[in-house]
């Protein structure tokens, strides 16, 4: 009796390493050129809406899965994701940010792996993100140089 409730209590974990991957291929595939609607039909969904509202569905679930390990560590942890999470938010509301300055489409892409990254891999891609937004300086519209001092703060204050 005992061996299928073990085996039924793994189902969790092997859910979520399948969602894990997944997403990684949807992205993966996104950025190789395919269409949303190429994604559902590999997906064996029925439309591009379907296939972008699992995305959607599965990067929440990541975003949970992360809250949730982030509570076995000091609060600066949690505290340096919500200001990159802040700061990404920002950035994706810019249509003008890739040309805000050289790098700029760089910096989105290591915030956004900043977002799913472990503690350690965290803080040093927010090192990334802070050094590359110093150099840009006043090209940043006001938000995202508010959002830029707090997280040298942040950083300055980490141990």
């Amino acid at each position: 009796m005992r061996e299928p409730l073990d085996r039924l209590a793994g189902i969790r974990t092997a859910r979520d390493h399948l969602d894990e991957a997944e997403l990684d291929l949807i992205d993966q595939a996104r950025q190789a050129g395919a269409t949303w609607h190429q994604v559902g039909a590999a997906l064996g969904l029925g439309s591009r809406q379907a296939a972008e509202q699992r995305r959607q569905r599965l990067a929440a679930g990541r975003r949970a899965r992360r809250v949730t390990a982030d509570r076995r560590w000091p609060g600066e942890v949690a505290g340096l994701r919500a200001l990159l999470a802040g700061l990404h938010r920002w950035i994706e509301a810019d249509r003008r940010w890739d040309g805000r300055f050289s790098g700029a489409a760089l910096t989105r892409h290591t915030i956004a792996l900043a977002l799913d990254a472990e503690p350690g891999a965290l803080h040093d891609l927010a090192r990334h993100v802070a050094a590359d937004l110093a150099t840009a300086g006043r090209r940043l519209p006001l938000p995202i140089r508010a959002v830029s001092r707090d997280l040298h703060t942040a950083l300055s204050t980490v141990r």
